[in-house]
């Protein structure tokens, strides 16, 4: 005889029923604050110890009207809702979400982030420090060769001044032109360094944005005698973002990129874009060593290296910086082979479209 498939409610029947009691036990023990507000009545119908604890124990005080004064402004509207919200309160940074669960209820989750907002501030800190040091590097091998560039065009001239003919002498200036436009961008590069709590989105032409970017991580990569391609195809060359965090962004693989590369043969790195789903796809690819599969489950984890020298900072400031742009970043990587890391950022448009 063929045994009987069991049905949803033989399956139920065997799980002890849970009344509102167990429901509240439960909510009691996490500890993540739960808040539950009737709108109707403009009452706190509950709210577990969690709760009460981050608000100091002042459970008489925190009424609907403080509730709603402190994380429901500028919700009137819908707006807010089912999004990470951030407040300071005495001298504390609370992360909360606020969610509609009927016409009458709203759930608000909150958490105590103050401890992991400072160390997310250390990490950001202490990667840019490691990330001045890289820029710092490699203008100070750019700015060479054109200020000695500079100073022998100019040295020429002025002991053939009297010798040289008119169109001569103004190629020599437009020479010395050249070269101060380009210590102009490298110390425009310098002035833009810096970490964006809130970007500046913008179209960005990624074609002209890599060829700067190049000159930008030319010296460092010659010094490793490091190959590097730039491929942007026509239809995948806008991006919305801030240029100077997409900046940063890119110049926190291309160190890990470097430092995956120590003594390889023919080590490269590969730059490529993509047009798929309304994004544009950004792999940065190199020939590197590759990463463990058991390390690579923890690359995006503060203060997580295989590095001896590392911080296990750069991924985590990386992601963080192309989610504020409303992006996505992934990695794959295969020992022996080289590491692929990708980022999607939302498409931008031609200026004249």
């Amino acid at each position: 005889m063929r045994a009987m498939t069991p049905t949803v409610n033989d399956v139920r029947s065997d799980i002890p029923s849970l009344d509102s009691h167990n429901y509240a036990d439960i909510l009691e023990c996490i500890d993540l604050g739960v808040i539950v507000l009737d709108t109707a009545r403009e009452a706190i119908v509950f709210q577990n110890r969690t709760a009460i604890a981050i608000f100091d124990g002042m459970s008489g005080s925190l009424d609907y009207k403080a509730v709603s004064a402190l994380l429901l402004q500028g919700m009137s509207t819908g707006q807010g809702f089912g999004k990470s919200q951030s407040l300071h309160y005495k001298n504390r940074l609370l992360g909360y979400t606020v969610y509609v669960i009927s016409d009458q209820y709203l759930v608000i989750l909150i958490r105590d982030i103050t401890d992991s907002a400072r160390l997310e501030s250390i990490a950001e800190a202490v990667n840019a420090m490691e990330n001045i040091t890289h820029i710092f590097s490699g203008i100070r091998h750019e700015l060479g060769n054109p200020i000695n560039s500079i100073k022998m065009t100019l040295s020429v001239l002025k002991k053939n001044l009297n010798r040289y003919t008119q169109d001569t002498i103004e190629q020599y200036v437009d020479r010395t032109l050249a070269e101060i436009t380009r210590v102009e961008y490298l110390l425009k590069s310098l002035k833009s360094f810096s970490m964006f709590e809130n970007p500046v989105m913008q179209d960005v032409d990624l074609t002209e944005f890599m060829e700067l970017f190049q000159s930008l991580v030319a010296g460092g990569l010659e010094r490793h005698a490091i190959r590097m391609e730039v491929l942007v195809t026509a239809d995948a060359r806008w991006v919305c973002a801030d240029p100077r965090a997409l900046q940063q962004v890119m110049l926190n693989l291309i160190a890990n990129a470097v430092d995956s590369l120590e003594g390889r043969d023919d080590p490269a790195i590969i730059i490529a874009t993509q047009r798929r789903d309304d994004f544009i796809w950004i792999t940065v690819q190199d020939t590197g060593v590759g990463i463990p599969p058991d390390d690579q489950q923890h690359l995006f984890k503060p203060f997580y290296t295989t590095k001896s020298n590392g911080t296990g900072l750069g991924l985590v400031i990386t992601k963080k910086m192309v989610a504020s742009m409303n992006g996505r970043i992934g990695l794959v990587s295969q020992e022996g082979v080289g590491t692929t890391v990708t980022l999607a950022i939302p498409e931008g448009h031609h200026a004249d479209a």
